[in-house]
Parts: structure tokens; C-alpha cells; sequence
């Protein structure tokens, strides 16, 4: 398709994003679609240095490329959600090929989402807006979401923009998703309700990771954060505390569930 950029809007404010890529000739196609956007750019040759700057500067997202020589971006992704204070940072992985093997890699070392390369222009800049704006929504709600006494107004809305962005608006295939989800998902939470009697543990880590994979696709920025803070193995979190979290989280859960089964019915009808 024609690059053009010529009627997608300027984020404002202005964003500040990290370029990871090892091909010059990307680097300056990426540059040139987000310097129209009124985005500052960052570049980043490999996926060392990408984890050297993102560690040390402020970014609002990181364009990462998957194959990059001394370390792919599978595995700066892993080390960047390694460091607390970036869990939440969006990073967006650019490939060659946007299979599902490279998705589900691509979630399992923490990236949001992959774009294919050649990039569409317009997918990449509604990438960029949403990711953002989830960002942003987080950090907003991370004191409130920290404590898990604080209360739960008894509705949760979904974002439906991830899925239905993912599926191109096919809904048998986001009737699919949400399907698997409501199949798996109470097992995994019976999971981490087991794990909870040892805080920190790697087993309820891996639990709280996998879950927060299944709930991303819903765009549910609180529970998000939640699992994240049961997700590093060797957390300080108290074993009341994480039992606390637990429980909050199942109870977003609940809240959750009847918003999908929703949709379910609205695609059956």
C-alpha cells in the first residue's frame, strides 16, 4: 500500500518513543511516519542498547524489533519487564512475520502487541494512540489498584479495541477468543488461589503472568496492574497482602465475565 501519513492527526501531547531496529532503511521509514505524528525519536541498534536507554531515559512506548543481532527483541522485552518501574511501558514488536507463533511469543516476553513489516501506517499510529492512552490509565489508577481494599463500583467496561483491532472485525474469531478465555480462565484463577499461600513464589508468578496474558486482550487496565505485582517472582509483597490481591482480582474477574458472556450472545443473536 502508498505510504502516506498524510491524515493521521499529531499526538498531543507530544509522545517520546524508542526505535529498536538493526536495518538503517527501517529506522528511517519508522522516523519519518512519527516525526509527522509529533513524536520524539530514539534509535536503538540492537536490543542491548535498547534496554540500556529505556533503563535510563523516559519513553512512552518502544517500537522493538524481534531479530536483532547481540539480543533479539524477545529477550530485551523479557529484561526490560524484568525492571519494576517499566511493567507497564508499551512495547510494541515490529516482524517480518506476523504469525500466531509470533504473537504468542511475542505476549510471552511481555510485548503488547506485533505489527507486521512492511508497517500499515494507520495501524501503527492507532497502535501507538491506544497503547498509550492504556499507559496512561494505569499509572493513574496504580495507587488506587495497590490497595486491594479499595472499592469496586460493580461494573467493569471492556476496551474492545484491542480484540476487535487484532480479529480486523471478524467477530466469529472474537467470539472464539472470548470463548477460550471463559473456558481457561476460572482454572487459572483456582491456580493462583492456591498459589497465594506462598507469596513471591516462582509458581504464583507463572500463574499471574499467563493470567495477565489472557485478560490483555480485554483491555482492563486495573486488573492489569494487579496481576503485575504478583508476577515477579520474589515479590515483597506480604503473604496477607498478596492474599488481599488475590481476592480483588477475583472479583474483577466476576465482573468481567458477564461483559463477555454479553458479547457472546450479542454475536449467537
Amino acid at each position: 500500500m502508498p505510504f502516506s501519513t498524510d491524515k493521521l492527526p499529531p499526538f498531543e501531547p507530544a509522545l517520546r518513543v524508542l526505535v529498536a531496529d538493526d536495518n538503517e532503511l527501517n529506522q528511517l521509514v519508522v522516523c519519518r511516519a512519527l516525526e509527522d505524528w509529533n513524536v520524539e525519536v530514539a534509535l536503538a541498534d540492537n536490543g542491548r542498547q535498547a534496554v540500556e536507554l529505556a533503563t535510563a531515559q523516559t519513553f512512552d512506548a518502544i517500537l522493538m524489533d524481534v531479530q536483532m543481532p547481540e539480543m533479539d527483541g524477545y529477550e530485551a522485552t523479557r529484561r526490560l519487564r524484568s525492571y519494576p518501574p517499566l511493567l507497564r511501558l508499551p512495547i510494541i514488536g515490529l516482524t517480518a512475520s506476523a504469525s500466531a507463533e509470533d504473537q504468542a511469543l511475542a505476549l510471552a516476553a511481555g510485548m503488547n502487541a506485533t505489527l507486521a513489516k512492511p508497517f500499515d501506517p494507520a495501524l501503527l499510529h492507532a497502535s501507538l494512540a491506544h497503547y498509550t492512552r492504556l499507559s496512561a490509565q494505569a499509572a493513574t489508577q496504580q495507587r488506587e489498584t495497590t490497595d486491594p481494599d479499595a472499592p469496586i463500583d460493580g461494573r467493569i467496561e471492556p476496551d474492545w479495541s484491542i480484540l476487535e483491532e487484532l480479529a480486523s472485525g471478524n467477530e466469529a474469531f472474537i467470539a472464539q477468543i472470548i470463548t477460550t478465555f471463559l473456558q481457561q480462565t476460572p482454572a487459572l484463577y483456582q491456580e493462583l488461589v492456591l498459589s497465594s499461600t506462598d507469596s513471591g513464589s516462582a509458581v504464583q508468578a507463572r500463574v499471574a503472568h499467563k493470567l495477565k496474558g489472557q485478560v490483555v486482550y480485554f483491555g482492563v487496565p486495573a486488573l492489569q496492574v494487579q496481576l503485575e505485582q504478583l508476577e515477579r517472582p520474589g515479590t515483597s509483597l506480604s503473604a496477607a497482602s498478596s492474599q488481599q490481591l488475590v481476592d480483588s482480582i477475583g472479583k474483577h474477574l466476576s465482573l468481567l465475565y458477564p461483559q463477555l458472556e454479553s458479547r457472546l450472545q450479542q454475536h449467537s443473536s
